[in-house]
């Protein structure tokens, strides 16, 4: 009884990640009618990956954030791949952040998102760019950084209380 009890804590704490990513991408996946707000479709793919990456990382992997790329470009009708690269990118540039800089204050997490984000989404607007085969206008690529950016302390915010609520810190040090 106890095995399984551990064995569904487990399988609750790896699939916990993906599934917050996914379900706060789906309110944000409303239909608009203007494309100013469709910047806002990939910003919790952006932010979870980042958060659970850097704060969780013994929850969620590489083969995670490949997933979530996969279910990204599905969802935004990408040609697949670019939004795997990018998500790659970016858990690259947050495990490496957070292995070098051990944040504890928000804002200085912030300020690490800000800069991987900046270095992820010029990957993300060189991949697109050449696959396109003509530049991508550069305004359109600074507003999904910027709304990028700013919606950060928000989104962290909701993945923070999902941490909390279903995933104990007791799980992450638990001794066998």
């Amino acid at each position: 009884m106890a095995e399984t009890k551990n064995f569904c804590a487990s399988i609750a704490t790896y699939l916990t990640p993906p599934l917050s990513i996914i379900l706060i991408d789906l309110l944000f996946y409303i239909p608009r009618s203007s494309d100013f707000w469709n910047f806002i479709r990939l910003v919790p793919f952006y932010t979870g990956i980042y958060f659970w990456s850097s704060q969780r990382s013994d929850a969620f992997n590489g083969i995670t954030a490949f997933l979530l790329g996969i279910f990204a470009d599905v969802m935004s009708a990408n040609p697949l791949g670019i939004n795997i690269m990018t998500f790659l990118c970016l858990y690259f540039l947050a495990s490496r952040l957070s292995a070098y800089f051990n944040v504890k204050k928000f804002s200085y997490s912030w300020l690490l998102f800000a800069l991987a984000i900046v270095i992820a989404m010029s990957f993300k607007f060189l991949i697109t760019s050449v696959f396109n085969r003509m530049w991508v206008p550069i305004n359109a690529a600074t507003l999904e950084l910027m709304l990028t950016i700013t919606l950060y302390p928000l989104l962290a915010s909701c993945y923070i209380w999902i941490e909390r609520r279903y995933i104990h810190l007791e799980d992450r040090y638990e001794k066998i």
